[in-house]
């Protein structure tokens, strides 16, 4: 296929075309997905660069698993699913911490804010830390995030909100408020 045709194809057209060995149609797959695989696979394992690893293992279940897709329209969730799953097996349900936020500047105390706001994430429930991540870390938008997560542009608006809430509670710089939050936190499930 000529690369002009293959960037206006939806994406159930390039799922066909690569179901049918068009490599250049599973390459354009890869480009439009592949910042929403990385902040999935962020929110799961926290590191940036295993999460880049996490993605890559997921476009390659993804290949070899296309003619298996049978609803060429959900592309997008069905790579999420992939690519949480193998997040799951690589996290082998111990995610680190240590460098989520090693792409972001920070003052003086910035081991400490860091590990502040690893931890916050943590503390969240897995949508949200999912939409936090995807939006803010890979730049998703609204509506981008919706596709993946089924869910309204406005559902993501509303849990991007509410997550924003919690972790500015969690982050309070009260300790008492920042400890309570901790506290009555629920036990983290990796899904």
């Amino acid at each position: 296929m000529e690369l002009d045709h293959i960037s206006q194809l939806s994406n159930s057209q390039l799922v066909e075309a690569a179901q049918q060995g068009d490599l250049a149609s599973f390459g354009r797959l890869y480009e439009r997905h592949y910042r929403m695989a990385v902040g999935i696979a962020r929110s799961r394992v926290m590191d940036a660069h295993l999460a880049e690893d996490v993605a890559q293992e997921a476009f390659s279940t993804a290949c070899q698993s296309l003619a298996k897709l049978q609803d060429k329209n959900r592309f997008p969730q069905w790579l999420a699913t992939i690519c949480r799953r193998t997040a799951y097996r690589v996290a082998n349900g111990q995610p680190t911490h240590e460098s989520l936020l090693a792409d972001c500047q920070a003052p003086a105390n910035g081991a400490s804010l860091k590990q502040d706001v690893a931890e916050a994430l943590a503390l969240i429930d897995g949508t949200s830390r999912e939409i936090v991540l995807l939006h803010y870390f890979s730049g998703l938008t609204y509506i981008e995030i919706a596709n993946v997560l089924e869910l309204t542009p406005q559902a993501i608006h509303g849990r991007l909100q509410r997550a924003r809430a919690k972790l500015s509670v969690i982050l309070a710089p009260d300790e008492e408020t920042a400890e309570t939050a901790i506290q009555t936190r629920k036990p983290r499930k990796l899904k």
